[in-house]
Protein backbone atom coordinates (compact mmCIF):
# COMPACT_ATOMS: atom_id res chain seq x y z
CA UNK A 1 0.00 0.00 0.00
CA UNK A 2 1.32 3.48 -0.61
CA UNK A 3 1.95 6.04 1.99
CA UNK A 4 -1.61 8.01 2.09
CA UNK A 5 -1.51 12.14 2.89
CA UNK A 6 -3.55 12.66 6.32
CA UNK A 7 -6.81 13.75 5.64
CA UNK A 8 -6.37 16.72 7.67
CA UNK A 9 -3.14 18.13 5.58
CA UNK A 10 -5.80 17.03 2.25
CA UNK A 11 -8.10 19.90 4.17
CA UNK A 12 -5.41 22.26 4.41
CA UNK A 13 -6.50 25.80 3.24
CA UNK A 14 -2.78 26.89 3.05
CA UNK A 15 -1.29 24.53 0.10
CA UNK A 16 2.36 23.89 0.39
CA UNK A 17 3.81 24.18 -3.53
CA UNK A 18 6.91 22.62 -4.50
CA UNK A 19 9.36 24.32 -7.04
CA UNK A 20 12.07 22.49 -9.23
CA UNK A 21 15.00 23.78 -11.11
CA UNK A 22 18.25 22.17 -12.43
CA UNK A 23 21.53 23.37 -12.95
CA UNK A 24 22.43 26.70 -11.95
CA UNK A 25 24.78 28.59 -14.13
CA UNK A 26 26.74 31.63 -15.13
CA UNK A 27 24.86 34.23 -17.58
CA UNK A 28 25.45 33.15 -20.72
CA UNK A 29 26.91 29.91 -20.59
CA UNK A 30 22.96 27.95 -20.52
CA UNK A 31 24.01 24.06 -22.32
CA UNK A 32 20.45 23.21 -21.95
CA UNK A 33 17.10 24.72 -22.21
CA UNK A 34 16.76 23.73 -18.45
CA UNK A 35 19.17 25.52 -16.78
CA UNK A 36 18.86 29.15 -15.09
CA UNK A 37 21.04 31.64 -15.14
CA UNK A 38 22.51 33.13 -12.01
CA UNK A 39 20.68 36.39 -12.34
CA UNK A 40 17.42 34.87 -13.72
CA UNK A 41 17.47 32.64 -10.51
CA UNK A 42 17.95 35.81 -7.76
CA UNK A 43 15.26 37.38 -9.61
CA UNK A 44 13.29 34.16 -9.42
CA UNK A 45 13.77 34.20 -5.91
CA UNK A 46 12.94 37.84 -5.49
CA UNK A 47 9.53 36.80 -7.06
CA UNK A 48 8.75 34.40 -4.76
CA UNK A 49 10.00 36.82 -1.67
CA UNK A 50 7.79 39.42 -2.86
CA UNK A 51 4.64 37.35 -3.34
CA UNK A 52 4.82 36.21 0.55
CA UNK A 53 6.32 32.58 0.25
CA UNK A 54 7.98 30.81 3.22
CA UNK A 55 10.54 28.44 1.99
CA UNK A 56 10.53 25.38 4.19
CA UNK A 57 12.50 22.17 4.97
CA UNK A 58 11.43 18.92 2.98
CA UNK A 59 11.03 16.62 6.17
CA UNK A 60 8.81 19.56 7.29
CA UNK A 61 6.45 19.21 4.36
CA UNK A 62 6.69 15.26 4.66
CA UNK A 63 5.73 15.40 8.97
CA UNK A 64 2.78 17.28 7.77
CA UNK A 65 1.49 15.24 4.95
CA UNK A 66 2.21 12.27 7.35
CA UNK A 67 0.63 13.10 10.26
CA UNK A 68 -2.07 16.43 9.35
CA UNK A 69 -0.89 17.37 12.51
CA UNK A 70 2.68 19.57 11.89
CA UNK A 71 1.26 23.08 10.80
CA UNK A 72 3.02 25.09 8.24
CA UNK A 73 3.31 28.49 7.68
CA UNK A 74 1.32 30.23 5.28
CA UNK A 75 2.59 30.16 1.28
CA UNK A 76 4.84 27.11 2.55
CA UNK A 77 7.55 26.55 -0.10
CA UNK A 78 9.77 23.53 -0.98
CA UNK A 79 12.55 24.54 -3.23
CA UNK A 80 14.27 21.55 -5.44
CA UNK A 81 17.23 21.05 -7.19
CA UNK A 82 17.48 17.98 -10.03
CA UNK A 83 20.61 15.93 -11.51
CA UNK A 84 22.88 16.90 -8.38
CA UNK A 85 24.70 19.56 -11.27
CA UNK A 86 28.27 21.50 -10.18
CA UNK A 87 26.38 24.91 -10.66
CA UNK A 88 24.09 23.47 -7.39
CA UNK A 89 27.00 23.62 -5.29
CA UNK A 90 28.78 26.88 -6.88
CA UNK A 91 25.52 28.83 -7.74
CA UNK A 92 22.69 27.88 -5.71
CA UNK A 93 24.27 27.09 -2.64
CA UNK A 94 25.68 30.44 -1.57
CA UNK A 95 22.83 32.25 -2.82
CA UNK A 96 20.12 30.40 -0.32
CA UNK A 97 22.97 30.33 2.05
CA UNK A 98 22.44 34.06 1.90
CA UNK A 99 19.04 34.17 2.46
CA UNK A 100 18.96 31.53 4.94
CA UNK A 101 16.43 29.41 2.76
CA UNK A 102 16.18 25.69 3.21
CA UNK A 103 16.20 23.37 0.10
CA UNK A 104 16.96 20.13 -1.32
CA UNK A 105 19.16 18.00 -4.04
CA UNK A 106 18.04 15.26 -6.32
CA UNK A 107 20.97 13.07 -6.61
CA UNK A 108 21.23 9.85 -8.99
CA UNK A 109 24.46 7.90 -7.39
CA UNK A 110 26.62 6.49 -10.40
CA UNK A 111 27.01 10.08 -11.40
CA UNK A 112 27.90 11.56 -7.88
CA UNK A 113 31.31 13.23 -8.38
CA UNK A 114 31.42 12.28 -12.60
CA UNK A 115 31.45 14.56 -15.11
CA UNK A 116 29.33 13.34 -17.83
CA UNK A 117 27.80 16.79 -20.46
CA UNK A 118 28.16 18.45 -17.11
CA UNK A 119 30.37 18.11 -13.77
CA UNK A 120 28.38 16.80 -10.97
CA UNK A 121 28.36 17.25 -7.13
CA UNK A 122 30.99 14.87 -5.22
CA UNK A 123 29.91 12.85 -2.14
CA UNK A 124 31.94 15.59 -0.22
CA UNK A 125 30.06 18.49 -1.53
CA UNK A 126 26.71 17.12 -0.95
CA UNK A 127 27.55 16.04 2.87
CA UNK A 128 29.03 20.00 2.91
CA UNK A 129 25.27 21.12 2.35
CA UNK A 130 23.23 18.84 4.14
CA UNK A 131 26.09 20.04 7.04
CA UNK A 132 25.02 23.26 6.58
CA UNK A 133 21.46 22.47 8.14
CA UNK A 134 19.52 24.12 4.95
CA UNK A 135 20.20 21.12 1.91
CA UNK A 136 18.56 17.18 2.30
CA UNK A 137 20.03 15.25 -0.20
CA UNK A 138 17.97 12.68 -1.68
CA UNK A 139 17.87 10.10 -4.39
CA UNK A 140 17.41 9.83 -7.69
CA UNK A 141 17.94 6.75 -8.74
CA UNK A 142 21.00 5.19 -9.12
CA UNK A 143 21.37 5.65 -13.65
CA UNK A 144 18.68 8.77 -14.41
CA UNK A 145 17.08 6.37 -16.55
CA UNK A 146 14.93 8.20 -19.42
CA UNK A 147 11.57 6.37 -18.12
CA UNK A 148 11.75 4.00 -15.21
CA UNK A 149 8.18 3.02 -16.85
CA UNK A 150 9.86 1.36 -19.44
CA UNK A 151 11.87 -0.95 -17.12
CA UNK A 152 11.53 -4.66 -15.95
CA UNK A 153 10.31 -5.49 -12.48
CA UNK A 154 13.35 -6.35 -11.79
CA UNK A 155 15.95 -3.65 -13.54
CA UNK A 156 13.45 -0.83 -11.95
CA UNK A 157 14.47 -2.65 -7.90
CA UNK A 158 18.06 -2.71 -8.93
CA UNK A 159 17.37 1.34 -9.60
CA UNK A 160 15.72 1.94 -6.42
CA UNK A 161 18.08 -0.35 -3.78
CA UNK A 162 21.10 0.76 -5.75
CA UNK A 163 20.71 4.39 -5.47
CA UNK A 164 19.31 3.74 -1.91
CA UNK A 165 22.12 1.58 -0.43
CA UNK A 166 24.77 3.89 -1.77
CA UNK A 167 23.23 7.28 -0.26
CA UNK A 168 23.04 5.23 3.11
CA UNK A 169 26.62 4.62 2.63
CA UNK A 170 27.75 7.88 1.86
CA UNK A 171 25.59 10.10 3.54
CA UNK A 172 25.38 8.27 6.61
CA UNK A 173 21.69 8.16 7.39
CA UNK A 174 18.49 6.18 6.01
CA UNK A 175 17.49 7.35 2.26
CA UNK A 176 13.50 8.07 2.90
CA UNK A 177 12.91 10.47 -0.20
CA UNK A 178 13.34 9.87 -3.85
CA UNK A 179 12.77 12.26 -6.99
CA UNK A 180 11.50 10.03 -10.25
CA UNK A 181 14.05 11.26 -13.11
CA UNK A 182 12.64 13.63 -15.38
CA UNK A 183 8.95 13.24 -13.22
CA UNK A 184 8.70 10.10 -15.34
CA UNK A 185 6.66 7.33 -12.82
CA UNK A 186 3.32 5.21 -12.30
CA UNK A 187 1.89 3.16 -9.76
CA UNK A 188 4.05 0.30 -10.83
CA UNK A 189 6.77 2.74 -9.96
CA UNK A 190 5.80 3.87 -7.16
CA UNK A 191 4.98 0.54 -5.43
CA UNK A 192 8.64 -0.26 -6.43
CA UNK A 193 9.86 3.15 -4.42
CA UNK A 194 8.21 1.96 -1.80
CA UNK A 195 9.09 -2.19 -1.47
CA UNK A 196 12.38 -0.20 -1.49
CA UNK A 197 11.58 1.53 1.65
CA UNK A 198 11.27 5.58 0.31
CA UNK A 199 8.34 7.45 2.14
CA UNK A 200 8.20 10.06 -0.78
CA UNK A 201 8.65 10.98 -4.15
CA UNK A 202 8.90 13.79 -6.16
CA UNK A 203 7.09 14.03 -9.92
CA UNK A 204 6.93 16.63 -12.04
CA UNK A 205 3.19 16.63 -11.90
CA UNK A 206 2.01 20.28 -11.21
CA UNK A 207 -0.24 21.25 -8.19
CA UNK A 208 0.26 21.77 -4.56
CA UNK A 209 1.74 19.11 -2.35
CA UNK A 210 -1.86 18.63 -0.71
CA UNK A 211 -3.32 17.84 -3.52
CA UNK A 212 -1.23 14.92 -4.91
CA UNK A 213 -2.61 11.42 -5.25
CA UNK A 214 0.00 10.26 -2.27
CA UNK A 215 3.05 10.57 -0.74
CA UNK A 216 5.20 8.81 -3.01
CA UNK A 217 3.41 11.30 -5.82
CA UNK A 218 4.06 14.70 -4.76
CA UNK A 219 3.13 17.60 -7.40
CA UNK A 220 5.92 19.84 -8.32
CA UNK A 221 5.87 23.16 -10.12
CA UNK A 222 8.44 23.12 -13.24
CA UNK A 223 10.24 26.54 -12.89
CA UNK A 224 11.39 26.15 -16.27
CA UNK A 225 7.66 25.52 -17.84
CA UNK A 226 5.45 26.92 -15.15
CA UNK A 227 7.11 29.31 -13.12
CA UNK A 228 4.19 32.14 -13.65
CA UNK A 229 1.30 29.33 -12.56
CA UNK A 230 3.39 28.78 -9.56
CA UNK A 231 3.51 32.43 -8.11
CA UNK A 232 -0.36 32.55 -9.51
CA UNK A 233 -0.93 29.72 -7.25
CA UNK A 234 0.89 30.84 -4.28
CA UNK A 235 -0.42 34.08 -4.17
CA UNK A 236 -4.18 32.71 -4.04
Amino acid sequence: MLPVIAPAAKRSQRPTHILVWHDIVPDGTKIVWFDTGVDEFARQLNRLEDAGTMPVPLDALYDHLRTGQRALPAHAMVLCFDDNTRGIYDHAFPELTRRGYPFVVSAHTKFVGVRTGKDHCTWEQLREMEASGLARVVSQTHTHPPDLRTFSDSALRREMWESKIRHEENMGRTARFLTYPSGKWDKRVADAAAEAGYRLGLTEDHGSAESSPHLLGLRRWSTHKRFGEAITAIRK
